[in-house]
C-alpha cells in the first residue's frame, strides 16, 4: 500500500480533517474542515476570499490529519499538495459535500462564492 492510499484509507470514513496550510514566513495554520474523497483525491470547499485559499495559491504544500469538529487531531498526519480547482469543478465537489454533510446546504446559502480545493497526498 502506497503512502498515498494509506492517507486516503486513514481518513475516508472520518468526517473532518485538520488542514494545515503555510504562511509566506513558514508559519503553520491548521483549520478543521469537512472533506470528501473523489477518485483518490481529497476535496474541500472554502470561501473564495478565505486566507487558506490565498495561502494555498502561494504555497501548495499542506498537511492533514483526522480531527474533531473543533480541530483536535485524532490520527496520523500526512503531507500533500493542494490546488484550487477551476470554477467548473466546484459543482461536482459541492454536490458530493451536500450528500455527505446535511449542514453544508445552509453553508452554501450563506457563502455563495466558494471554490473547490483538491489535495493530493504525497507518495
Amino acid at each position: 500500500m502506497t503512502s498515498q492510499s494509506a492517507a486516503i484509507t486513514a481518513i475516508a470514513k472520518k468526517k473532518c480533517i485538520s488542514l494545515t496550510t503555510y504562511k509566506k514566513d513558514g508559519t503553520a495554520v491548521p483549520a478543521p474542515i469537512w472533506f470528501n474523497v473523489i477518485a483518490d483525491k481529497i476535496v474541500v470547499t472554502s470561501p473564495r476570499d478565505a486566507w487558506k485559499v490565498k495561502r494555498i495559491r502561494n504555497n501548495p504544500r499542506v498537511e492533514f490529519a483526522t480531527c474533531t469538529q473543533r480541530g483536535r487531531v485524532t490520527g496520523p498526519s500526512f503531507s500533500g499538495a493542494a490546488r484550487v480547482l477551476p470554477d467548473s469543478d466546484y459543482a461536482a465537489v459541492a454536490k458530493a459535500k451536500t450528500r455527505r454533510y446535511f449542514m453544508f446546504r445552509f453553508i452554501k446559502l450563506k457563502h455563495r462564492d466558494q471554490v473547490a480545493i483538491e489535495i493530493t497526498p504525497d507518495h
